[in-house]
């Protein structure tokens, strides 16, 4: 699913695990409780896009998904979504 166009999608419970989704389109995309462990979301765009709208990852597990260069500004997460060791959602600029 390289460099797909999933914006907006409803992935709600979403098994992506494993998922190559680099250089992907999911703004404002419904991750909710999705499991992205071990994905590859290098330079996928998960931030705001001109109408404010971002990805809700509320309850996703993106443990061990690779970030590099991906795009988190305005991605929405909460206490119980999971993220690879040493990331810190902040520094990334989610909310």
């Amino acid at each position: 699913m390289e460099g797909i166009n999933l914006y907006w999608g409803i992935l709600f419970h979403a098994n992506l695990e494993g998922a190559n989704l680099k250089g992907s389109n999911l703004q404002g995309a419904d991750l909710k409780k999705a499991n992205l462990a071990n994905a590859n979301l290098e330079g996928a765009n998960l931030g705001r896009d001109n109408l404010g709208g971002s990805a809700s990852l509320e309850g996703a597990d993106l443990s061990d998904a690779h970030l590099r260069d991906t795009s988190l500004e305005g991605a929405i997460y909460d206490g119980k979504t999971l993220f690879p060791g040493g990331f810190d959602p902040r520094k990334a600029g989610m909310v």
